[in-house]
């Protein structure tokens, strides 16, 4: 993996770490809190901006994670601004991220 992929990967990790605080307040408080701010679309749009740029080596290593949706999530967020469902957006950050970040950590720390 190239120190670039490394970069990225980190990115991903910190982003998903920022995500898990407002995951962490559960579904109700996200949503109440989605509708007034947009970080967490932001640190998703992230998630997948850094995605993009990842070799096509480095993601053929991790071939469970759905980088194709990690990516599209990203373009939808970045392109479909003002109608976001938010419970499309929490489905995918309580769900989808934390599987994507598991599995990244695990990388990392072998």
């Amino acid at each position: 993996m190239s120190f670039e992929d490394e970069e990225r990967i980190a990115d991903i990790l910190n982003f998903g770490e920022e995500l898990s605080i407002y995951v962490d307040l559960g579904r109700r408080e996200f949503l109440r809190f989605c509708g007034s701010g947009r970080s967490i679309e932001r640190l998703t749009e992230l998630i997948g901006e850094a995605a993009s740029h990842l070799s096509i080596e480095t993601k053929a290593k991790f071939l469970e994670i759905n980088w194709k949706g990690v990516i599209g999530m990203r373009q939808i967020l970045a392109h479909v601004y003002g109608r976001i469902d938010s419970e499309i957006l929490w489905q995918t950050v309580s769900r989808e991220v934390p599987i994507l970040i598991s599995t990244l950590t695990s990388e990392v720390e072998s």
